[in-house]
């Protein structure tokens, strides 16, 4: 860590708080020299027992001198003359603040170091280690090891290649066990590197003070010390890339070019730093319209919806933190009572923000008396909150004594809000110059809310639905006492006054980071809370909630009107107000003003003239029941912009639907801005004139959006009840341009109609580096599969799904094996083949692909009139004897992907196939069941060919031969590429898990194990076993039968009679799982009950005198040799 004082020395050497000594603000660069100066302290490196003249420490980092940063009177005064030259640039026009901090710091190039202690049988004073993930080995400098003592356990032999040589240079290393402790936390990890003379003679550039100490401000405190910075030090670790990733943990972007890295040993640095600017506080203007880089960054999550996973990993044990939630919140008052997530030690560190805060609200003074009406409408919030005991006024007595933070604050203004127009939010994140800010020291906590494509989806399957939402949600839950000093803010009463007021909240307030999570946490712990009483609804409100908005439905009015009944007063015992309710069924709302909840108005609908109804963002008219998209405001913003790639992205970043209804017409504008990147156009050049045709074409097409109207309901005029099965189609395509994929809903109701709508899709611009089109086609195959996978977690109910492409070659990719292929194609398959069944796979003519609009992209106009957009192929609507049939590939191009060893020169026809279209073994469970049937579907076809007719009960040898037909099958199935190589007389690859049984095929071409027993008197079943495959059903039947056979016993028993005929690999692991389904053994091996055993008799209790009971021996004595 970064630090002047010796190791032993805790806390700030000048003002011994906890911040470090080179962060301290309490005293000037004077008093800090007097102090080390009367401790007799070193002037550079601030250590006891050291000398400036004799200390090897590093000079000052600003002016070169020989002192340390600490006491340098040149930065101090610089600063202070920074300081009042932005303090008079200052505008009054400030809307809200940020502070951002610049990295000082030297043209130049970090590498990844981080500097540690190895244990040996002493600890090392500290050495530099280099991640180099270019290393295959980890190498440790031999005179450490030598010095430290470190345990050989080995050694190696290297041909080592250095830069520009062309011949290798070998050298046998010893290799030894190397322990690394973090020299910050003390936490140790364990590794193997090759011993070697010298690592490198070149130095490692190492971060200077001013990037350490940004650094330490952003919680990610580096390993150097105060000596090793701003010079160049010397690599005796290299770890290379047999252990980099399990060292490494995680990365933060700190700005374009460099990046912090986690590992276990601490963090490092790795970039390039460009530009030397001092660390300053600035204070910007954010001017209405949103910034581009949060446009698109909210664009692009939007996009990734659907396809990637629930959220990012935030490090947070969310157990923990909910245990500790659930621990500490409180009912007071009829509302719930929470305190204030703190991160541990943090507390202590917090500055009170006040100079910043009364900075911020002169400026927002200044406002109000230029918006006189703006102050008025921000005084009836404030006034309103004091009634309602949100906030209160501070005492002065309170204002003296407690340890506080100040909040700044602004005003949001949305003017397409009906009610609540006027926000104040408050600036969590706001702090001084080298400080921490309250966000920075309380925890984010976990995300508690469901997904927000799943909540949409599901807005779309209910024939009723509703939405509501908490009125003041956050304002509704009180912060525990002991938190509210860290709520303050400023507020004046009379403009005119010279007076301050200074006000704290009561409630948890928005603009703090664990906001969300407070609100999510309150509210699952009272409806887990309730679930007793109200189960369904309970439930319910759990998956229903996005922040404070609820989103509902049901299939009929009558659960409906229960539900949000029942919901109502469920908020209501925990203080809180369901407001707005508005729904599609009128019945509903009808019932609704009987028992007493308020309907929201129809003033905002957009035939009225107002704002429209919005459902996380959509736009939605309830009486007509439909989605549509209001472009009006986007409309506007194209009247007032340019065309530049500035522009574009905000236009883009505008764009909200997350659902993909417009995916054909929004990727045209995707693939301008691609084309605008690779032209290298700068942010606020004039588009060129090709590309400005297409955008303002684009833009003219805009408007004809109105025209879009989606159904929400997506299952027509049917109820749920009257279906009977559903599928989910999954189409894909790709195009030199662009890929995506499409999902419709296809459901067959009990008379036999089919419905068939618009679920979602997703698209994406081609890479830049050239892919091929089949490639490109595997990448909207894998899209699709990760869409379909999320959306059957969110359907309410069972559907199959169904996967469509026009690339014969993914079909033939999909449905073989994904080792056989070069990485690119394998890695994708095998994630495609995860997420969904080969057999599923089929192939579409192109022509009725729906997502080749996605690939291409039409007309806004088109594509409001498109029945294949929107309902999918005219053959989907039919049964599926209508759909396209299954194809056939003769000498398939995909053959160009198969690894060097896999490639073969064939012309043989290929029939692509799954096991599922032939049989499905999963819905057995007994294997003769299995053989019989498949005897009668053979003497079937038998029959249909006229080759024979065969009558009455199945002969053992037709069941044999059935058998021997499975056998094959599965064999084919997973052993295709070893059996290829076998007839064709070459040998297996080596990495074939049939090697070391050297496999062979016999007479009726069933694969056998070769086997060392020939000479033995063995049958030729027991020398030359059957191969089957383990992860096999037919396999799993096949050990069932010859478990019931030997008559249940146990593994070893059953496993030997398999042997005796077949060879199943890892055959115990496999037994043992399929046994541990028997019921019968399952039975047999509980362990008998207990019998309790009677109470003892009086006459072995209760004591008796001598001669109570008594007895006469009729036989004399009885003599024994």
């Amino acid at each position: 860590m970064l630090t002047n004082a010796s190791p032993s020395t805790s806390g700030c050497l000048f003002c011994g708080q906890g911040h470090l000594s080179h962060l301290c603000e309490n005293s000037n660069a004077k008093k800090k020299r007097e102090k080390l100066l009367r401790e007799k302290r070193c002037l550079l490196c601030c250590n006891l027992n050291c000398f400036v003249k004799k200390c090897k420490g590093a000079v000052c980092s600003f002016c070169n001198s020989r002192h340390a940063r600490a006491i340098c009177f040149k930065l101090e005064n610089s600063k202070n003359q920074k300081s009042e030259n932005n303090s008079e640039k200052l505008s009054n026009e400030v809307v809200s603040t940020a502070t951002n901090c610049m990295v000082n710091d030297k043209k130049g190039v970090l590498l990844q170091c981080v500097k540690v202690d190895i244990v040996g049988n002493k600890i090392s004073d500290g050495v530099y280690a280099l991640y180099d993930n270019g290393s295959e080995r980890t190498f440790l400098r031999k005179g450490i090891s030598e010095k430290l003592g470190l345990r050989v356990v080995g050694s190696e032999k290297l041909n080592i290649y250095s830069f520009g040589a062309r011949k290798p240079r070998s050298q046998v290393c010893r290799k030894v066990e190397v322990k690394l402790r973090n020299i910050l936390d003390g936490r140790e990890v364990v590794i193997e590197a090759l011993e070697i003379e010298e690592i490198s003679r070149a130095s490692i550039r190492v971060p200077d003070w001013d990037v350490c100490v940004e650094m330490e401000k952003r919680g990610l405190a580096l390993t150097f010390d105060v000596e090793d910075l701003s010079r160049n030090c010397q690599i005796s670790l290299l770890v290379g890339a047999d252990y980099y990733w399990d060292l490494v943990k995680g990365f933060q972007r700190l700005n374009s070019s460099l990046v912090a890295v986690e590992t276990v040993l601490g963090w490092s640095l790795q970039g390039r730093c460009d530009e030397l600017t001092e660390s300053i506080l600035v204070n910007f203007v954010i001017s209405e319209r949103e910034l581009v880089s949060a446009e698109v960054r909210r664009f692009w999550e939007l996009e990734s919806l659907g396809i990637r996973g629930d959220g990012i990993d935030t490090g947070l044990n969310e157990q923990d933190i909910l245990k500790e939630f659930d621990e500490s919140i409180q009912f007071v008052d009829n509302r719930y009572c929470v305190k204030l997530p703190w991160k541990e030690g943090m507390q202590e560190k917090l500055g009170t923000n006040r100079q910043v805060a009364l900075r911020r609200f002169n400026g927002l003074v200044e406002r109000f008396k230029r918006d006189p009406e703006l102050y008025r409408e921000y005084g009836e919030v404030i006034n309103g909150y004091l009634e309602e005991g949100i906030v209160e006024r501070c005492t002065s007595e309170r204002l003296a004594d407690e340890s506080s933070f100040y909040l700044p604050h602004h005003a949001v203004v949305r003017d397409d809000k009906v009610s609540g127009r006027l926000r104040i939010v408050f600036d969590g994140a706001s702090h001084a110059e080298g400080q921490y800010s309250l966000n920075d020291c309380l925890k984010t906590g976990p995300n508690l809310y469901p997904n927000l494509f799943e909540l949409l989806i599901k807005f779309r399957e209910n024939a009723v639905t509703y939405i509501a939402d908490i009125r003041q949600a956050f304002l509704q839950i009180i912060i525990d006492a002991e938190d509210r000093p860290f709520t303050r803010f400023f507020w004046k009463e009379d403009l005119n006054s010279d007076k301050l007021t200074v006000l704290n909240f009561t409630r948890v307030l928005f603009g703090l980071t664990p906001s969300p999570y407070l609100l999510a946490a309150t509210l699952k712990y009272h409806f887990e809370k309730n679930i007793d009483l109200f189960p369904e609804t309970c439930e319910s409100l759990l998956k229903s909630f996005w922040v404070d908005d609820l989103v509902g439905g049901a299939d009929d009015v009558e659960q409906a009107l229960k539900t949000t009944t029942e919901s109502v007063k469920i908020l209501k015992d925990a203080g809180m107000i369901l407001r707005k309710w508005q729904t599609n069924s009128k019945e509903l709302r009808e019932d609704w003003k009987k028992v007493g909840i308020e309907t929201h108005e129809d003033k905002t609908t957009l035939a009225r003239g107002g704002v429209p109804t919005k459902v996380l963002g959509l736009a939605w008219d309830p009486d007509k029941d439909i989605i549509f998209f209001d472009v009006s405001k986007l409309m506007n913003i194209l009247a007032s912009g340019c065309s530049t790639k500035r522009f574009l992205l905000q236009i883009l970043g505008r764009i909200f639907d997350p659902i993909g209804f417009l995916g054909p017409f929004i990727v045209r504008l995707k693939l301008i801005l691609q084309e605008l990147w690779a032209a290298d156009i700068d942010w606020d050049d004039k588009l060129p004139s090709s590309l400005d045709y297409k955008w303002q074409l684009w833009c003219s097409e805009l408007k004809d959006l109105h025209c879009v109207k989606i159904p929400r309901y997506y299952l027509s005029d049917f109820n749920l009840c009257e279906f009977i099965s559903f599928d989910v189609h999954s189409f894909s395509d790709a195009s030199l341009a662009a890929y995506g994929t499409v999902l419709y809903l296809r459901g067959v109701t009990r008379n036999g109609k089919i419905i068939v709508n618009f679920l979602c899709s997703k698209s994406r611009v081609a890479p830049l580096k050239s892919l091929t089109l089949p490639r490109l086609e595997l990448l909207g195959c894998l899209l699709s599969a990760r869409l379909a996978e999320q959306v059957s977690k969110c359907l309410k109910f069972e559907a199959s799904c169904y996967f469509w492409t026009d690339s014969s070659i993914c079909t033939y990719w999909i449905k073989g094996k994904a080792d056989d292929y070069k990485p690119f194609v394998k890695n994708r398959v095998k994630e495609i083949q995860r997420l969904s069944e080969r057999g599923n796979w089929s192939h579409c003519p192109g022509k009725e692909n729906p997502a080749d609009l996605l690939s291409r992209g039409i007309p806004a106009s088109n594509l409001a009139k498109s029945s294949l957009w929107w309902h999918g192929p005219p053959w989907l609507s039919k049964p599926s004897e209508f759909w396209p049939c299954k194809i056939v590939i003769e000498s398939p191009m995909g053959n160009l992907e198969l690894r060097k060893e896999f490639q073969t020169v064939s012309q043989n026809k290929c029939v692509v196939y799954d096991s599922q279209f032939v049989f499905d073994l999963n819905k057995y469970s007994d294997l003769n069941k299995v053989l019989v049937i498949t005897t009668l579907v053979k003497r079937f076809v038998n029959k249909l060919r006229k080759l024979s007719i065969e009558v009455g009960p199945c002969s053992a040898a037709e069941l044999l031969e059935a058998e021997q037909d499975w056998i094959k099958f599965e064999q084919n199935l997973v052993y295709s590429s070893e059996l290829e190589r076998i007839k064709s007389g070459k040998q297996i690859s080596k990495n074939s898990s049939l090697y070391k049984l050297a496999p062979y095929l016999d007479d009726n071409n069933v694969l056998r194990v070769r086997g060392r027993l020939e000479e033995s008197e063995f049958s030729s079943n027991e020398i030359h076993p059957i191969i089957l495959p383990k992860q096999s059903k037919f396999s799993e039947l096949l050990i069932r039968r010859e478990h019931n056979k030997v008559c249940h016993g146990g593994v070893s028993a059953t496993l030997s009679k398999i042997r005796s005929r077949y060879w199943i690999p890892k055959g115990r692991q496999i037994v043992k799982r399929v046994l541990r389904d028997c019921l019968i053994c399952r039975k047999y091996s509980l362990k008998p009950a207990q019998q309790i055993t009677a109470q003892l008799p009086k006459n072995r209790i209760l004591e008796n005198p001598p001669f109570t009971v008594t007895g006469i021996d009729f036989t004399g004595p009885v003599i024994i040799r």
